[in-house]
């Protein structure tokens, strides 16, 4: 499932041009539907992990009670997911597919109960642009808020204060840039992470994509 079910509405772009963004409305019902139940969902419950944990503890299971514990375990209700977990699943799936954005590490895994939410960045990854890797850190709120802008957007919790820190906290990016060493050392992301880095440390700690994404279900504004 491609991007053909989104339209752009609104692109800008500032005169430095440091700054753009771009609007995009869902035009397909049933083919937004289907891109939500495949790429999304496949994204949130992090499917790739979920058939090594089954197969890995298969492998384990050598007596008939240890089976059936490892039924009971694999047949355990997941939660329903919360809107803001299928929204940054969403903008991780739209992100990828629309500016190629390297996810090395899906944050799934890294919690440790079923509704735990995790502190940092929404979104950690790696963009090129123009051959140089950058790190992609950014929101996402997802509102149902008919002002605009939302509500979402302003205070402490909101995008614009969250972008801020993104920007400008070092204590923020020494832990995301350690949450990605760790995960990209002696991966195929390793020379992402190294480029993104010395990027970063030549700028200043400027040198980092910040992306902002809201996601809404009313109808678009100029």
């Amino acid at each position: 499932m491609g991007l053909s079910l989104l339209s752009y509405t609104v692109c800008y772009t500032c005169s430095e041009g440091c700054v753009s963004g771009c609007g995009k409305l869902v035009t397909n019902d049933s083919e937004f539907n289907s891109y939500l139940v495949n790429s999304v969902c496949a994204r949130l419950k992090d499917e790739e992990v979920s058939a090594t944990f089954e197969s890995d503890l298969s492998a384990l299971a050598s007596t008939d009670m240890a089976v059936d514990t490892l039924k009971r375990i694999l047949n355990a209700p997941a939660p329903d997911p919360e809107p803001w977990e299928i929204g940054e699943a969403l903008a991780e799936c739209v992100l990828e597919e629309e500016y190629e954005i390297k996810w090395p590490w899906n944050k799934e895994r890294d919690k440790r109960t079923p509704k735990a939410s995790l502190p940092g960045a929404d979104l950690v990854g790696f963009i090129e642009i123009n051959n140089t890797a950058k790190f992609a850190l950014g929101e996402v709120k997802t509102s149902t808020d008919t002002d605009t802008p939302p509500q979402i957007m302003y205070g402490r919790s909101g995008m614009t204060h969250q972008l801020d820190k993104l920007a400008n906290n070092l204590q923020v990016h020494r832990s995301l840039i350690k949450w990605l060493l760790l995960r990209c050392k002696n991966t195929e992301f390793w020379p992402l992470f190294q480029g993104a880095t010395k990027n970063y440390l030549d700028s200043g700690g400027r040198n980092i994509a910040l992306l902002g994404i809201l996601i809404r279900d009313t109808p678009p504004t100029n």
